[in-house]
């Protein structure tokens, strides 16, 4: 019984990684974004999205386990300043958009995008021809079923690329990393070591990659 219980707050912790999987990566036609002739990009920004810290003791306690687990993971996120990586993501593709497209980069103005739709979106950030929105979808750590001593980061994100000037969508895709286990595979003690200086690392290795994802399978980059 323990371990079905383990199993659900797992699933609750992995769940939103569900929705979005069926994300189809639809491509920027590069040529056909030349031709508007668009002047300026930015890069939208969202409210830190709450992280998920699982540990046996937790999980065993259900849905108000899994309450638990956002709450604890929360507080390690504001209390070793843990960014999100979304941010990062956003500026790395936004300095390849300028490359490829020759458009300048201009600040979003510090406003916040609440939806994903690419009309409200448009709206938002008017200041600008092209909007890159990156979302982070989940970022947690989660100890294997297999091995509770040892942990994983799990990181996904979701990208939109929108002409303001139209409020039409140009390109979206989803990445997601969720590492196998290994023999370095570390613990939550690692995890969280000298502010959560493992747990940054990792997901800066996350938002790499999805970096590398997008620009090869949205961007055409």
């Amino acid at each position: 019984m323990f371990r079905r219980i383990v199993a659900l707050s797992m699933l609750t912790i992995l769940l939103p990684l569900v929705g979005c999987v069926s994300t189809k990566n639809v491509k920027a036609d590069m040529g056909m974004l030349r031709s508007d002739q668009p002047a300026t990009v930015t890069v939208s920004a969202r409210k830190k999205p709450d992280f998920g810290a699982m540990t046996a003791g937790k999980a065993a306690f259900g849905l108000i386990g899994a309450a638990a687990m956002i709450k604890a993971g929360n507080d390690i996120v504001e209390e070793n300043g843990v960014e999100d990586p979304a941010a990062y993501i956003g500026a790395e593709l936004a300095k390849s958009l300028t490359e490829s497209l020759g458009v300048q980069f201009v600040e979003n103005g510090g406003k916040l995008a609440e939806s994903g739709e690419a009309g409200d979106l448009a709206k938002v950030y008017d200041n600008a021809h092209l909007l890159l929105d990156v979302q982070t979808i989940n970022w947690s750590f989660v100890y294997f079923p297999t091995d509770w001593n040892s942990y994983r980061v799990i990181y996904s994100a979701k990208l939109r690329l929108v002409d303001t000037r139209t409020g039409k969508l140009q390109a979206e895709g989803f990445c997601a990393r969720v590492p196998e286990k290994s023999a370095g595979s570390p613990s939550r003690d690692q995890l969280l070591a000298d502010h959560a200086a493992l747990l940054k690392s990792e997901l800066k290795v996350a938002a790499d990659y999805c970096i590398g994802q997008f620009k090869a399978n949205v961007l055409g980059a």
